[in-house]
């Protein structure tokens, strides 16, 4: 059986004009299972370039609706908030992640440090308190204020590159929440002021 699978994947099968580590599979895939190599039957694959997949949780910004941000190399805008404060968006989309979770938003300088948000600042979010059902996913129905701490300036942060993260948990009876997932931008803070 290992002998078929090695002889399967070896790049010397690969046809003409074809990449030496793509190898078309005829009637058979080998799917990786604990402790075990399963065959299964599955059609002729071939590997093509595809975009990023999102996973359970996708992290975005928007004052009125959702935008995405690349991985990296976005923009948040900063705002000045009713209040005196300063803040920018953040916005989440669950796939295949019950809607009842708890948000935590950070905001952390490139090069290292302490987050120049309020980040203890966590939100809990349900279906239709605050999560609504758009297609397939789950989607912030409104903008969640990332409120930069008290003493940070905005000249502290404009035209800055930081990691803007969410961390996203489930509720349990047992251990108060437990993790589900996390995601991670690379964005640059701007002021539209200056």
């Amino acid at each position: 059986m290992l002998v078929l699978l090695w002889g399967c994947a070896s790049p010397d099968r690969a046809p003409a004009g074809h990449d030496a580590a793509v190898v078309d599979v005829p009637d058979v895939a080998v799917v990786d299972a604990p402790d075990a190599a399963v065959v299964v039957d599955a059609p002729d694959a071939a590997v093509v370039d595809v975009p990023e997949v999102p996973g359970p949780v996708e992290l975005g910004t928007g004052a009125e609706r959702w935008e995405p941000r690349p991985r990296d190399g976005g923009e948040l805008t900063l705002v000045h908030g009713p209040q005196g404060g300063w803040h920018v968006f953040g916005r989440v989309r669950l796939r295949g992640v019950t809607p009842d979770v708890y948000l935590t938003f950070t905001l952390t300088p490139v090069g290292g440090g302490a987050p120049v948000n309020l980040a203890n600042e966590t939100v809990r979010r349900q279906e239709r308190r605050g999560l609504t059902l758009v297609g397939e996913v789950y989607e912030s129905a409104w903008s969640e204020l990332v409120i930069l701490a008290d003493g940070v300036r905005p000249t502290d942060v404009a035209g800055r590159r930081f990691r803007f993260g969410v961390r996203v948990e489930r509720p349990d009876p047992e251990r108060m929440r437990v993790l589900v997932a996390t995601d991670e931008r690379g964005v640059t803070v701007v002021d539209p002021a200056r």
